[in-house]
């Protein structure tokens, strides 16, 4: 209520009333039975009023007397009626003390809007769409699209974006599970913040938040980053993984030997790589700034000799690199490839690559694989063989000092003759590769299963 005055009233003065000061004010019309009287519209009807005084300090000093019991009252279309009160007390109760009503009517009218409004949930879509016309469907848009997934998946994707708070984005960052229940690394809760606070970013642009609930989370309030020790293939296996792959994959060697021997990248690079990036009659590589993680064309020379050996045996001129099916093929040659009895590989190379990925001793084949094997390979190797990480840097188009390439991989374990012999591993073309036959049932999949498992001993 405002309580306006104190004014003098004229006419008073003019007749010598005792009382010539006033303050003036709106107040509820009351039924005859105390009630509140109401207009045909449910509101409350108001009647103006006038307090009059002796001096103009006396009706200055009674102002906060009338808003007091105003207050108490009620004021406007929410003046209380007895039912009306009856609510507040209990909403109080719940409540509790120190929780003002219009803080929770601000609480209920975010959670619950007036206009229509997207959820997380659709706003991903729109923000995966949008990455995806502005950088094609890469590794980045791929993760991005796991993980703000989980983040849908786990509860906020009905959550409308201004209501999470960064409370809430901490807490569902540090409690990221691995696939096996255990708690994710420092790595994995880094990685999700990070798409997180890129997903709240463009949140942030469309105007649709004040502020990004996921900026502000440091580093050192996630769980350590202790760094992992480089992993790569060792000589024997890559013997056997390249003759495997000229056994019972030959449409999969070229795409694997550019990488082992020639160190392309193969998470955003080699997806759409084509044949004629590879120029025999220069002897290079040219990455087009298309597919180049730099978004540069960039240019590999001084490609070892064994590399062209391998390209002229199962290059072609022209075309996609990558076969189809590529995924499911990889994953059939790794397990192949760790099998040491060929007799037994052959057989299981036999199996249709379902069947053969199905089996408990493949799936642990598969695990055991390093990340980033090929490129950590090439890079082990080379630097063994040449002594320095001068030439491999740029090979690698690495963008950091060839120190930090150098101190990175020296002292793994790789001799310079292990380089030589990396790089001195050639082509058997195979005349009758072994393809994949019909899918294996009953006791015929068991008997694979046992093979697979005998033969990884």
């Amino acid at each position: 209520m405002n309580v306006k005055g104190p004014f003098k009233d004229t006419t008073k003065v003019a007749t010598g009333a005792a009382k010539p000061w006033y303050l003036s004010y709106f107040a509820p019309k009351l039924n005859a039975d105390g009630t509140i009287g109401l207009d045909a519209e449910k509101r409350p009807i108001l009647r103006r009023h006038r307090s009059y005084y002796h001096t103009k300090a006396e009706a200055e000093a009674d102002k906060p007397r009338l808003e007091t019991q105003h207050a108490a009252t009620g004021t406007g279309e929410y003046l209380f009626d007895r039912s009306a009160a009856e609510d507040y007390e209990q909403a109080k109760k719940i409540l509790g003390a120190g929780i003002s009503m219009v803080d929770v009517a601000k609480f209920w009218r975010k959670h619950h809007p007036l206009e229509d409004k997207k959820k997380v949930a659709a706003l991903v879509v729109d923000f995966l769409r949008s990455i995806e016309i502005s950088h094609e469907k890469k590794r980045h848009w791929s993760d991005l699209k796991s993980r703000l997934g989980m983040f849908v998946a786990a509860g906020f994707g009905e959550r409308y974006p201004d209501t999470i708070t960064r409370d809430e984005v901490m807490g569902y960052v540090l409690n990221r599970e691995n696939q096996d229940g255990s708690k994710a690394g420092a790595r994995t809760q880094r990685n999700h913040k990070t798409a997180l606070c890129t997903f709240f970013n463009w949140v942030l642009d469309k105007k649709l938040i004040e502020k990004n609930p996921a900026a502000g989370i440091r580093k050192r309030m996630l769980a350590k980053e202790v760094p992992k020790e480089i992993e790569y293939l060792n000589l024997e296996y890559v013997r056997r993984y390249l003759r495997s792959a000229e056994r019972y994959a030959p449409d999969l060697v070229a795409h694997e030997v550019i990488q082992l021997v020639s160190g392309v990248r193969s998470d955003d690079e080699m997806e759409n790589f084509q044949a004629e990036f590879v120029k025999p009659r220069t002897k290079n590589i040219v990455i087009p700034a298309a597919i180049a993680k730099t978004e540069k064309r960039e240019v590999i020379d001084n490609v070892e000799e064994c590399f062209w050996a391998w390209w002229s045996e199962y290059g072609r001129e022209k075309g996609l690199l990558r076969p189809r099916n590529y995924g499911p093929k990889w994953e059939r040659l790794r397990v192949l490839a760790s099998v040491n009895d060929q007799a037994e590989a052959d057989k299981l190379a036999r199996l249709p690559i379902k069947t053969l990925l199905a089996l408990p001793a493949s799936k642990a084949a598969l695990v055991d694989w390093p990340w980033n094997a090929r490129r950590r390979s090439f890079c082990t190797y080379h630097i063994a063989m040449h002594q320095s990480a001068d030439k491999t840097a740029l090979i690698l188009r690495h963008r950091g000092a060839a120190s930090t390439l150098h101190n990175s991989y020296r002292g793994l374990g790789a001799t310079q003759e292990d380089g030589r012999e990396y790089f001195s591993v050639l082509p058997e073309k195979v005349s009758q590769p072994i393809l994949p036959e019909v899918e294996a049932k009953g006791i015929v999949k068991i008997q694979a299963n046992q093979r697979l498992a005998a033969g990884q001993k």
